[in-house]
């Protein structure tokens, strides 16, 4: 976990109108740990919005997944036909 993780979570996370204030922070390069702190209104636990954020930073990543494998699926198959 880096600041790759880190911020991608911490901006799916602050799309929720729940949330008021979201940061992270690392506690050393040299550990994979990521302390995140997640302000909500409204009395939502702030569990809610980081399960929320997770799952949705799944779904971009599997659609960007998806997108790259038809992409390079598409151009293999042009690249036999220029072959042929």
């Amino acid at each position: 976990e880096d600041h790759t993780l880190g911020n991608s979570l911490r901006y799916m996370v602050m799309k929720s109108l729940d949330v008021d204030f979201c940061g992270y922070s690392i506690t050393h390069p040299s550990e994979s740990k990521i302390n995140f702190r997640i302000q909500t209104r409204g009395g939502v636990p702030a569990v809610e919005p980081l399960r929320r954020g997770l799952n949705e930073l799944t779904d971009v990543c599997q659609h960007v997944l998806n997108t790259f494998q038809s992409r390079v699926s598409e151009f293999r198959s042009q690249q036999e036909d220029v072959m042929d």
